[in-house]
């Protein structure tokens, strides 16, 4: 025993400098000086995917403000990154955990190339054939100006200080929390909420829970006004897997405010992750972070101080569940709770054709505003089939 104590030790040191952690690094060359660099990208389902070259090769990667750090995949690995530790990732439902992280080498967006970026590693349970990796929020951190055009597909950086300053925009200070940008807004009258600004994320505003509790007390029940039902279930999804179960309220806001700007007929769900402001947003104007002065510069499209949302209400929603299609939520109200739609079933096929997988539904499953037979099951293994509208 006293001669295997000395290889143990070994072995624990080994281990711990294997795990050596590593902390949030903006250590990273800009090959670019007084430069606006002008890329032309993709807005796709209310995110943007930016063309990038690493190692001679090109990708896709997603434009994610929400993100502190640029992000590759486990499943999708990059040529010729190096390892440096693990350091610690917050994912989009508020669970935390030690993730990889690499150094990457030199990545091309436009004519600008960064040297030495840190990434993380990230694991997904469904692999999109179209995004290979995600650009964070560390390229506003390390000082570079950000503008995001939707309607005109472009994406344009600069290191100039006086980039994107319009004197006709909203101007929104945000604050940093674990290196992403925060703002405030007003989703109902006399109450305000600090949301993070996700372009990640395809929603156009989703609601903390915790927040609307806070808002009922603040507003002595009037913010109630805006529920326009409940339902038990599960929605956000992060890197950690699916929130937990518990009850989704479906909103109605007559106004989301973000500083003079508003957007009327907002319809939103409450979520157990944080108050987000999402992708959706670049439907009505372009977006610019300006790093000095800590402002997101919003500048509608029209130039009106208003726009009207009239968003279709999100009524069901399908997550992974040990890789397979589940109904994590479905509205009480819906026409696919009254056609037998259920929270907790599995959907098992498509229009006669068999779904396994998450991937496969993916791949083939129901498309919205269509009628589809669908087959499902619920968790004592009980069969039925639905003819809805999806």
């Amino acid at each position: 025993m006293r001669k295997l104590l000395p290889a143990l030790l070994l072995l624990l040191v080994a281990a711990v400098a294997a795990a050596q952690k590593v902390s949030y690094s903006l250590r990273f060359g800009v090959s670019q000086h007084d430069f606006a660099d002008t890329v032309q990208v993709a807005y796709d389902h209310h995110r943007i995917v930016v063309p990038v070259s690493v190692g001679g090769k090109q990708l896709h990667f997603l434009l994610d403000t929400g993100a502190s750090q640029t992000t590759i995949f486990g499943d999708a690995p990059i040529e010729g990154t190096e390892s440096l530790g693990f350091i610690a990732s917050h994912d989009a439902v508020g669970r935390s955990s030690d993730v990889p992280v690499v150094r990457m080498p030199p990545m091309t967006i436009g004519r600008t190339t960064f040297t030495g970026m840190q990434a993380i590693v990230q694991q997904r349970t469904v692999r999109r054939s179209d995004i290979d990796g995600i650009v964070g929020f560390d390229l506003v951190c390390k000082g570079l100006h950000l503008k995001i055009d939707a309607r005109r597909g472009l994406l344009i950086l600069s290191d100039r200080p006086d980039s994107f300053d319009d004197r006709d925009a909203v101007r929104l200070k945000y604050r940093m929390n674990y290196h992403v940008p925060y703002i405030d807004i007003e989703p109902f009258g006399g109450y305000r909420e600090r949301v993070l600004f996700d372009t990640g994320s395809p929603l156009l505003y989703a609601m903390n829970r915790q927040s609307f509790d806070r808002c009922e007390a603040a507003t002595r029940g009037a913010c109630l006004t805006m529920v326009e039902g409940r339902s038990m279930g599960r929605h956000a999804i992060g890197y950690g897997g699916t929130e937990q179960r518990g009850e989704t309220l479906f909103l109605a806001l007559e106004r989301l405010c973000l500083g003079s700007f508003a957007l009327t007929d907002v319809h939103a769900l409450t979520t157990q992750g944080g108050s987000h402001v999402g992708g959706a947003l670049l439907d009505y104007g372009t977006v610019a972070f300006l790093p000095q002065k800590r402002r997101i510069v919003f500048t509608p499209y029209d130039g009106a101080q208003q726009a009207t949302v009239a968003n279709r209400q999100t009524d069901k929603v399908v997550v992974s569940e040990g890789g397979r299609p589940v109904v994590g939520l479905v509205w009480e109200r819906s026409e696919h709770y009254r056609a037998g739609l259920r929270e907790g079933d599995i959907i098992t096929g498509v229009d006669g054709r068999q779904i396994a997988t998450m991937a496969e539904y993916r791949l083939y499953g129901p498309k919205a505003g269509q009628q589809h037979t669908i087959v499902v099951s619920n968790a004592q293994g009980e069969r039925r089939e639905l003819k809805m509208k999806w």
